[in-house]
């Protein structure tokens, strides 16, 4: 008996595309089925949003990535938020929330619409451009630094520490050690220079440094460490999202002419583009306790994998659901910022850093074409680690 299986970490992914044919076969015959390295991999929406939501059962575990075995390898002051648990997650999220949440978007506009107009404007300067390079990595980057008051240099290091890896490092990850991991550094200096100050500025530093959790203040490590998952949440992974939306673009002439001529359909493109081209494709949680899903027994340290790229694509859940839409009745149907009490904080600045980057190439851009000969990587592919390569003609070319 053949026994269905699924890598979701297989690295011919990001070279072939996602076999997004063979999820169909797994969603309808084995919607929990096994990974070659010993995980659980969940394919339906409704078994990954059940998942997503019993975050007491299901832990998000970020360990691997960071070279360790798993969240247990990790001190408590370099848990990320969204492997800390309970009460305290709560309290830290409203942080987070305090931050970059939807009551914060007004403020966020002019300077989001601004960095994507004069990233624009640099681009068409030049005979070809690196969609990736150039805009949709730039963006995050250039924002995370506004929001958080940060030197003129540091979106510069963010790119470098999101394509080598670091960004996803600790310091109790192999290799590198308390004070070696340069992010955090970054970010134990910038703390330490506010407190030297008479009064520290109304920022996320002081919003973290000045709040009480738990009736503690938190520790300058755990500050630090939560600066470092703001920036890789709102830096690494948009910058994905980012480069689906203007790679699609570039290959769908129809699309861009149809966006440009009705702006009121760019809402419904940028969620359209997280649901079919997820930039996370899938994310890892433990079991905290023996359980089942999907009626497959698990245990107490079993790894699943929230399938988000095969769920977004369920025959259950949406009609045609290969197809790119612009129409559907709930465009916000999707899971690609999660579900349940561990939803991206950072979803509504996320999608505004989507809209007006796409608008502001609609306002300069007449339109974009391929390099011919140009090797493309595909759509979805990693988290846009790749260049795409484009000739912009302008709309003026004035």
């Amino acid at each position: 008996m053949t026994v269905i299986t699924f890598n979701a970490r297989d690295p011919e992914h990001a070279r072939l595309g996602v076999p997004f044919e063979h999820l169909a076969t797994v969603r309808r015959e084995a919607p929990v089925c096994p990974s070659p390295h010993g995980a659980w991999y969940l394919s339906r929406f409704a078994l990954v949003e059940e998942a997503l939501r019993d975050v007491g059962t299901y832990r998000s575990d970020l360990g691997v990535l960071s070279g360790l075995g798993g969240v247990e390898d990790v001190p408590p002051e370099e848990q990320f938020l969204s492997e800390i648990t309970g009460e305290r997650h709560r309290q830290i999220r409203r942080l987070f929330n305090a931050t970059f949440g939807p009551h914060r978007s007004p403020e966020f506009e002019p300077t989001v619409r601004s960095i994507c107009r004069q990233l624009v404007d640099a681009m068409l300067r030049s005979e070809v451009v690196d969609l990736h390079g150039e805009y949709a990595l730039q963006i995050p980057g250039l924002v995370m630094t506004d929001i958080m008051g940060l030197p003129e240099e540091a979106p510069e290091r963010f790119m470098e520490w999101s394509m080598d890896g670091t960004i996803m490092k600790r310091p109790c990850s192999p290799g590198v050690g308390a004070g070696q991991h340069p992010l955090q550094n970054l970010f134990a200096a910038e703390l330490r220079a506010r407190r030297g100050l008479d009064e520290m500025p109304a920022d996320v530093f002081r919003t973290l440094a000045e709040a009480s959790i738990e009736g503690e203040a938190l520790t300058e490590q755990e500050v630090v460490t939560q600066l470092h998952f703001m920036v890789q949440a709102g830096v690494h992974t948009t910058r994905g999202a980012l480069t689906h939306l203007v790679h699609r673009l570039l290959f769908d002439p129809a699309l861009f002419e149809r966006l440009a001529r009705d702006r009121s359909l760019l809402p419904n493109y940028v969620e359209e583009s997280l649901r079919v081209d997820s930039p996370v494709q899938m994310t890892s949680r433990r079991c905290t306790r023996d359980t089942a899903i999907g009626g497959v027994p698990l245990h107490a340290g079993d790894w699943v994998e929230m399938g988000i790229a095969s769920a977004n694509r369920d025959e259950a859940v949406y009609e045609d659901p290969d197809s790119f839409r612009l129409d559907r009745a709930q465009p916000r149907n999707h899971l690609a910022f999660g579900a349940g009490p561990h939803v991206c904080p950072g979803a509504t600045l996320a999608r505004m850093e989507g809209t007006f980057a796409v608008e502001e190439l609609l306002n300069r851009v007449a339109r974009m074409e391929p390099v011919p000969g140009a090797d493309y990587p595909p759509l979805p592919g990693s988290l846009g680690h790749h260049p795409i390569p484009a000739r912009l003609i302008p709309l003026d070319p004035s």
